[in-house]
């Protein structure tokens, strides 16, 4: 998914009124009729499940199998009443002649055969049934009314490598994130002309305070710039700030346009809204250093940019301004998707699907409001730092108030209320047994394996849950 980072951007080269002004700039877009343009999240989307097999393979091997006699292994005490229904849920016509306790090991001729290869190939996965025959003196002790046996047992992988295999899983967010994307990508083209048209706004300010002060600096700090270490331990203090601060200094010094000025304040749409950020230099001082020097340089760099974007925001329309902080809540929207969205081992009801979808779909009706700046919107100058995808760390300057009553800030809630949904919702999603079962279906007439696989106890049997399908 893109970064919801903006900038830089190229200067719009509109003319910008004196400072101060809080009329709509010439050269900026004309002020929004309505709300961001994007695109329906009423789409079809699952949290994944992870998967160790073909439940619906199985379901073909018992559809040929009128009659069953099922076998649990050793380990799986309590299923003798839910494997019976588990497998009628796969075939309904299945009719089970008796369930009792065997170890599947026991049962086949070459236990080393249960641990068959995945087969290649996209989709669930699938092994190969090749070779697995059942014990002849078995076979004449088994339930004469059966004509296939099914057993269910632990399998006995090496866990390393089970691990190692590539996740399989069923369901998926594809559609929502795309459906995100291009939201994004709609919006962030929507806004285009404004975003650009505050960065310029934002760089005409910055670089007056830039030529107004920095040339001072840049030559009281020269001092430092050749000169030797004293040997003297307080001199030498001084000096080290000094060459410290010079260095600093230099990215504001070398400013010459927006778009080659490394430290600029401009737009940025996170995960909190619209902010006005800017980059710094990094800097290791000891806390002496303003002392010893005689003066916060840092400090001072800081304040040109929160001069600039306190001057500059003053100007900026206010409803461009509350769509830019909406389709940055687009970021908060797509991290809960991401968090819902890794596969786990869990299970949903098809109600609580229904309801994760329409909740999501909710929040895409938010995004797409057409309602518009709040009569309490505006900007504050307000200091934090910043973490911006794509951009890295940043030093904020100013973020953008949508109002309390505004659409903006029940996106971000109702995003978050979507995840807690989803989280408290899953069924089956702890006490897990690392290793999944180890499935048999076999023909009692010839011996030979119509299906094996595995599967992941939480994929036969879950609560009132059927097996797990496609979702």
């Amino acid at each position: 998914m893109a970064t919801l980072t903006c900038g830089p951007r190229p200067g719009t080269g509109a003319a910008v009124p004196a400072l101060g002004s809080q009329s709509q700039l010439p050269g900026g877009p004309p002020p929004p009729r309505t709300g961001l343009g994007l695109p329906s999240l009423a789409v079809a989307w699952s949290p994944p499940t992870l998967t160790a097999g073909d439940a619906e393979a199985l379901a073909t091997a018992l559809t040929a199998s009128p009659t069953v006699e099922v076998l649990l292994g050793p380990g799986l005490a309590g299923w003798d009443a839910r494997v019976g229904p588990a497998l009628q849920a796969l075939s309904p016509a299945l009719r089970i002649s008796s369930v009792r306790q065997a170890e599947q090991a026991a049962i086949v001729a070459q236990p080393a055969a249960l641990t068959a290869a995945r087969e290649p190939g996209a989709g669930r996965p699938r092994y190969r049934a090749d070779g697995i025959l059942l014990q002849r003196t078995w076979l004449q002790r088994h339930d004469p009314s059966a004509i296939s046996i099914v057993s269910v047992d632990a399998a006995p992988i090496d866990l390393t490598a089970w691990k190692a295999l590539p996740a399989a899983r069923v369901g998926g967010c594809e559609p929502a994130i795309r459906a995100l994307a291009e939201g994004q990508e709609q919006g962030l083209a929507q806004l285009e002309g404004f975003l650009n048209h505050a960065d310029a706004l934002l760089w005409r300010y910055y670089s007056a305070e830039l030529a107004a002060f920095v040339p001072e600096i840049h030559a009281e700090l020269r001092a430092f710039a050749g000169a030797e270490a004293p040997s003297e331990p307080d001199a030498r203090a001084r000096y080290e700030c000094g060459r410290a601060y010079w260095e600093y200094v230099q990215p504001y010094a070398t400013c010459a346009s927006a778009d080659r000025c490394p430290v600029a304040p401009r737009v940025v749409l996170s995960a909190g809204g619209a902010r006005v950020a800017a980059p710094e230099p990094g800097l290791a001082l000891s806390e002496r250093c303003p002392m010893l020097v005689g003066r916060d340089y840092p400090g001072e760099l800081r304040q040109l940019g929160r001069d600039a974007a306190e001057a500059a925001t003053a100007a900026l329309d206010r409803d461009w301004s509350t769509l830019a902080d909406r389709l940055g809540a687009v970021a908060e929207v797509h991290a809960v998707l991401e968090d819902i969205c890794t596969p786990r081992r869990w299970r949903f009801t098809g109600a609580d699907l229904l309801e994760a979808r329409s909740r999501l779909a909710s929040v895409g009706d938010l995004l797409a409001s057409p309602e518009l700046a709040q009569p309490q919107a505006g900007w504050r100058v307000e200091e934090a730092d910043l973490f911006v995808p794509g951009a890295g760390p940043m030093h904020q300057l100013a973020r953008f108030d949508p109002g309390p009553a505004a659409v903006n800030q029940t996106i971000a809630t109702e995003a978050r209320a979507l995840r807690e949904f989803v989280l408290s919702r899953a069924q089956c999603r702890a006490g897990h047994d690392p290793r999944p079962m180890s499935v048999l279906v076999a023909d009692t007439e010839t011996g030979r394996a119509r299906f094996f696989g595995y599967l992941y106890a939480e994929e036969l049997v879950c609560g009132e849950l059927p097996p797990l399908g496609r979702e």
